[in-house]
């Protein structure tokens, strides 16, 4: 493969992370197999038509992610993604999957949900219980897509953490970290806020009755139903 043509140009906004971006994507297409080093830092900056300081911003974001590491008389050495699992780099696999790895991402999401309604109504304390209310109060609140799309993050938030489990709360985390940013492109998935508002009130009068099976069905077909949503979404926001 012809190196010189698999790096675009970036966006001048946002340089850093779009030299980020041009790279990872090239090293997810093979162009940069493991264990080859990038080219020398002159010659990337000459194909990307960016200066050195926001060059090395963007190889800093990569060695963070996990995608290259600096070795002394080798240089900027590649190494493989499917042993790394830095949200980044998944957030990454979405961008050049597309919807496909999107769904296997929402289908771990969706299989936490049982143990997660299960889990919170078993364990919730009367300070959880209000924390909850709360939330789906800022869930019925909420003006517009993005709003409701954000108090429904922090609802989930407020529902994990009465889970008492912290290993369980890094899992969801990481699920949700790994979309990096680009939640504005499933927004359109709240554009209709009553199955939202009507499913998570479900969860949470389960959840208050400490019915734990109830609570675990609950969640795990909110998190199906809105995984359906945002796959839909976010096909519509590629076409």
């Amino acid at each position: 493969m012809n190196q010189s043509n698999v790096l675009q140009p970036p966006d001048r906004q946002r340089v850093d992370e779009q030299i980020t971006a041009s790279i990872a994507d090239a090293i997810l297409d093979g162009a940069f197999p493991p264990g080859s080093a990038l080219p020398p830092e002159r010659e990337l900056a000459e194909q990307l038509g960016v200066n050195r300081t926001s060059l090395r911003q963007g190889l800093a974001r990569l060695q963070q992610m996990g995608l290259i590491e600096a070795r002394h008389g080798s240089g900027n050495v590649v190494r493989d993604p499917q042993e790394l699992t830095h949200p980044a780099v998944v957030e990454a696999l979405i961008r050049k999957l597309g919807p496909e790895f999107l769904v296997e991402l929402l289908e771990i999401r969706a299989a936490l949900g049982p143990l997660i309604g299960r889990l919170a109504a078993q364990r919730s304390r009367p300070e959880d219980d209000e924390a909850l209310r709360a939330a789906l109060a800022a869930v019925r609140d909420a003006g517009g897509a993005a709003a409701l799309q954000a108090a429904d993050l922090a609802y989930f938030r407020a529902l994990i953490h009465g889970t008492r489990n912290r290993a369980l709360g890094l899992l969801y985390r990481w699920v949700d970290d790994a979309f990096g940013g680009r939640e504005h492109e499933l927004t359109r998935a709240y554009d209709d806020p009553e199955p939202v508002v009507a499913d998570l009130r479900a969860i949470t009068d389960a959840v208050l009755t400490r019915d734990a099976p109830a609570a675990a069905a609950a969640v795990e077909a909110y998190l199906n139903a809105s995984a359906l949503r945002m796959v839909a979404a976010y096909r519509s926001q590629a076409t």
